[in-house]
């Protein structure tokens, strides 16, 4: 989820966002995550990741609780300058065994569009790219999955320590696959989104 947030409503929405997520890691037992961060480059914008074991367990118990319902009614009250922008997918791999504990992390979240004529390709590359930044000991997270309803746009949470473990990522031989393929011809059925954010702790 992506909110630009009026300068003189962002401490309202940091008060309701933390109570959110407090409530719901702490009495959903399958809110596996659920970060807040912060853009890099514009102090107003500020990024949601949330996993959670199925989507049934958005929609009850989280989305009938009483802590959501106070974020819904806060977001009815033109806290935005534009409206809030919320992409759901599928993992395309297993999600965490347990509760992720938020941590200071450099975070990107990314969406890319694919053409259908590549789209085996691009699965080989990312999988191998997944499992590659898996073993970086500077890498936290690297999470993936496509768009509930539209195919081939996939969406990435990355999760990295400081800006060196993502200058690392980067410098890996699996991103370089990665690079090779994406500077190949023209994957992209529209340009590639990504947003670079820090977490905010709780």
């Amino acid at each position: 989820v992506k909110f630009i947030v009026k300068p003189d409503r962002q401490d309202e929405f940091l008060k309701v966002m933390r109570n959110n997520i407090h409530q719901t890691m702490t009495s959903e037992p399958n809110a596996l995550q659920f970060i807040l961060g912060k853009d890099v480059d514009d102090d107003n914008t500020f990024y949601l990741h949330e996993e959670y074991k199925s989507r049934a367990d958005h929609q009850d118990p989280h989305s009938k609780t009483k802590y959501y319902d106070e974020c819904i009614a806060f977001f009815g009250t033109e806290p935005f300058t534009e409206p809030h922008i919320a992409d759901e997918y599928t993992l395309a791999h297993d999600g965490p065994a347990e509760k992720v504990k938020n941590v200071e992390a450099i975070c990107l979240n990314v969406e890319l569009c694919i053409k259908p004529e590549v789209r085996e390709e691009f699965l080989d590359v990312i999988r191998n790219n997944k499992e590659g930044s898996d073993k970086e000991p500077l890498c936290l997270q690297y999470s993936w999955g496509e768009n509930e309803n539209t195919p081939n746009t996939f969406h990435f949470h990355e999760e990295y320590i400081g800006e060196e473990g993502l200058a690392a990522h980067n410098a890996a031989p699996h991103f370089a696959v990665w690079e090779e393929f994406a500077s190949k011809g023209s994957p992209f059925a529209k340009p590639p989104i990504v947003h670079k954010f820090k977490a905010l702790l709780d």
